[in-house]
């Protein structure tokens, strides 16, 4: 059983509306060195569906709008990235060993953040400046452009509306419905779905198996030329680095949206303000490694607007503390962060908010995530 087939399985269990695709339209400074505010609240999860009032909601979209693109700190962040992966690959060739991959594995990832962002038509002002970026970046970030400004404003267009499928999240079956899986799913989906091999293998799966013929050219056209320039060592040494770049960008997603408590509801009550601010966590990640994520740890205001570049993320953030915008929003310390990793089913049978009830009761529970044993007996999840 391969990840299309779990999805497919899982788009059964729901009736689906319409997918329309979320457009995008384009509208600083330095990357930020670190990030203060993310530990001046201790991280607590959400306990209600919560929603933005109209005075907020105001105050906020005036809020991302000053943040939008700026083309003269777009190209500091570009000039910065390309040193870095130039560097990358200096090191890997270099040393040829397994050590020298994770500096190529740290360009990638931030390699795709930019990808990410330009697919949004968001790092640079224009839409046809963001086509030509996302043109060339893919090919150092392994992913075909087009699929993935498809496939991922899919994603941020239902976030949180429990009847469409969204196949890019990472949890699909609840605690009772894994236990009622026939054997024959049952067992694959278990080795395929633990916690340990689940990024490994999904990132082998995303960046270098899955959709072949599209993908051939932005996943193979750098380690190709490297190979001609440096040998086969050079290039099988940096798809190693491209493969650990999808664990870590896989682990970052899983944590964006799958902490204890999600915000998952029905199709009248979804609002995308409400999914991006409370549906989306805010990752305590410090220096040096936000040189890698480029802010996309502030996840919660990418999903409230994606104009807002990942340059400019940390600031907006900021500014919407003082302006105490985000008291609400799901805050993930490191600790949490380890055992969130380990979600891979909800717990029980409750996939979403119930219908008619806004604050979570005995009666109402609200959706929380689980894992397989032996990790739930050792207590590896987010009890929060």
């Amino acid at each position: 059983m391969n990840f299309a087939e779990m999805q497919t399985m899982a788009v059964k269990k729901f009736s689906s509306v319409p997918d329309p695709v979320n457009s995008s339209d384009s509208s600083s400074d330095d990357d930020q060195a670190s990030h203060p505010s993310v530990t001046k609240k201790k991280p607590v999860p959400a306990r209600s569906t919560k929603s933005i009032t109209a005075d907020e909601e105001k105050v906020l979209r005036a809020l991302l709008k000053k943040w939008m693109a700026k083309n003269s700190t777009a190209y500091k962040c570009l000039t910065l990235t390309a040193f870095f992966w130039l560097a990358s690959v200096s090191i890997l060739v270099r040393y040829q060993n397994f050590w020298s991959t994770l500096p190529v594995a740290a360009s990638i990832v931030r390699n795709f953040m930019i990808l990410h962002d330009s697919c949004h038509g968001s790092f640079l002002e224009t839409r046809r400046q963001n086509a030509i970026l996302s043109s060339i970046i893919q090919f150092f970030s392994q992913f075909q452009w087009t699929t993935w400004r498809e496939t991922h404003n899919h994603h941020h267009t239902h976030l949180g509306d429990n009847s469409v499928i969204d196949t890019s999240l990472t949890v699909w079956f609840s605690e009772e419905e894994y236990a009622n899986m026939p054997l024959k799913m049952k067992i694959p989906f278990r080795l395929i779905r633990d916690p340990l091999l689940f990024f490994p293998i999904a990132s082998a799966w995303v960046f270098f198996i899955s959709r072949p013929i599209i993908q051939f050219l932005p996943r193979y056209v750098v380690p190709i030329g490297f190979y001609f320039a440096f040998g086969l060592k050079v290039a099988f040494l940096y798809c190693v680095g491209g493969w650990m770049a999808g664990i870590v960008g896989l682990c970052l997603f899983h944590l964006q949206h799958q902490v204890n408590t999600p915000y998952r509801v029905s199709h009248d009550r979804k609002s995308l303000i409400d999914a991006g601010l409370y549906g989306s966590t805010l990752l305590a990640i410090r220096w040096p490694f936000t040189l890698i994520t480029l802010g996309i740890e502030f996840h919660h205001i990418h999903h409230a607007s994606v104009l807002v570049p990942s340059y400019h993320l940390a600031q907006c953030h900021a500014e919407g503390e003082r302006l105490n915008l985000f008291g609400g929003i799901n805050r993930v310390g490191g600790h949490r962060a380890v055992m969130s990793l380990f979600h891979a089913l909800f717990k029980g049978n409750v996939k979403h908010s119930h219908a008619d009830h806004h604050e979570y009761d005995a009666e109402h529970p609200p959706p929380s995530f689980a894992t397989f044993w032996p990790y739930s007996a050792l207590g590896l999840f987010d009890q929060s």
